[in-house]
């Protein structure tokens, strides 16, 4: 492989830049092309690249919690300490920004307590829920296959369309409701997303009434509404579900 000729984090932070060219970027892009591990490292890098510059270093602590949700189940953790060393090296050429990273670093190790505006809280911390197979009747599941083809393509205005006619025939349809909240969360239509959670919650289906408190607590953020938000992310961080320490962190954010 070419691209071993030279560092491959170079490499990668000079695509990433712009400053590769000529002869070594038709040979990286080309290695790109022909190595899958090469590309999923490449866009590892990419994810953590977008996520340190969210904010300002200062808000390092959160940043890196995003990076951890970015790449769990991507890279071992290894690899990600290794690529976030090299990459805040870089950060670290100026004695001032340095102060700011050991600063930063210390308050995430510390775990203190955030002070964020519910839009950068809601940026962190959502992230769209990968499609389930799910079964329907025999007449729904070939229009289920196709909305959760279009919902895994982005194309959700055209997936709530097929989902509607699903829960119009299956209005007790939990999954299709939960991705239609989803749908819905990205349009940026948080109301809409809201009452679709309020039904799977009230409907205490155990799989998907967590992951609904999740999404509509997220939801009452956007939405300004930090009295329910309280509500809920309370109800989670005194639960068992996975978003239990998440919700806790966001909680000691909106209360400062």
């Amino acid at each position: 492989m070419k691209t071993l000729e030279k560092n491959l984090f170079e490499l990668i932070d000079e695509k990433l830049s712009g400053e590769l060219s000529g002869e070594e970027l038709e040979a990286f892009d080309l290695d790109l092309k022909d190595d899958p591990e090469l590309m999923a490292e490449f866009e590892l890098h990419q994810e953590i690249d977008e996520a340190i510059q969210e904010s300002e270093v200062i808000e390092l602590r959160k940043k890196l919690d995003l990076v951890h949700d970015l790449t769990q189940n991507k890279k071992q953790p290894g690899l990600l300490r290794t690529i976030l060393r090299h990459k805040l090296s870089r950060i670290a050429a100026a004695s001032f920004v340095v102060l700011l990273i050991i600063t930063s670093l210390s308050l995430y190790f510390l775990r203190p307590d955030g002070n964020m505006s519910n839009d950068s809280l809601f940026k962190i911390y959502y992230q769209p829920d990968a499609a389930l197979l799910i079964r329907g009747t025999d007449s729904q599941n070939a229009t289920l296959i196709q909305a959760f083809q279009l919902y895994e393509e982005k194309n959700y205005d055209s997936a709530l369309e097929l989902f509607a006619q699903i829960l119009k025939a299956d209005e007790k349809n939990i999954p299709v409701r939960f991705y239609s909240g989803i749908s819905y969360i990205e349009l940026g239509k948080y109301l809409h997303a809201d009452e679709a959670f309020k039904f799977i919650i009230q409907s205490e289906q155990s799989l998907y009434s967590e992951r609904a408190e999740w999404y509509a607590a997220l939801c009452y953020l956007k939405l300004n509404n930090n009295a329910e938000a309280e509500k809920l992310f309370l109800t989670i961080s005194l639960g068992n579900s996975t978003y239990k320490d998440r919700a806790h962190d966001i909680l000691k954010s909106i209360r400062d």
